[in-house]
């Protein structure tokens, strides 16, 4: 194609040529970029992993000093009353979480804990326990 640079790749332009591949722009990249682009994307995919890994952590040691005196280090409740949280969708436990901080659900201890609970907190929290996975085994 006249103007493009050097090295666009023979298979879009036999797509192109043949009329399968349509479009009002086609992006095409040196064939020098793309072990950069191919770094970039491992890049960002180790920092994508490195970031849950980091939310994970700070779940377990944001539980860890405020649930787990009732929930159990691993979310396993160490009072009958107290409800566990190991392997509970994190859905359910945002939801109530922001529940009890908002007041919209009242608890003695879960109103006065989650009220200074930020948005991330609870996500990771929530994250953390839902991440914890429990066996069923029958009787």
């Amino acid at each position: 194609m006249s103007g493009q640079p050097g090295g666009i790749d023979p298979g879009l332009m036999r797509h192109l040529d043949s009329g399968a591949r349509m479009g009002p722009t086609v992006t095409s990249y040196p064939d020098s970029l793309l072990p950069t682009m191919r770094k970039l994307a491992f890049g960002a995919l180790l920092l994508a992993a490195a970031w849950a890994h980091a939310a994970e952590v700070d779940g377990k040691t944001k539980a860890n000093v405020a649930c787990a005196a009732c929930h159990g280090p691993m979310g396993m409740a160490m009072q009958p009353s107290v409800p566990n949280l190991a392997g509970q969708s994190a859905i359910y436990l945002i939801d109530q979480l922001k529940n009890f901080r908002s007041g919209k659900r009242q608890h003695e201890v879960m109103s006065v804990i989650a009220k200074p609970l930020t948005d991330a907190e609870i996500d990771s929290v929530s994250n953390w326990y839902s991440s914890l996975q429990v066996r069923v085994e029958a009787p």
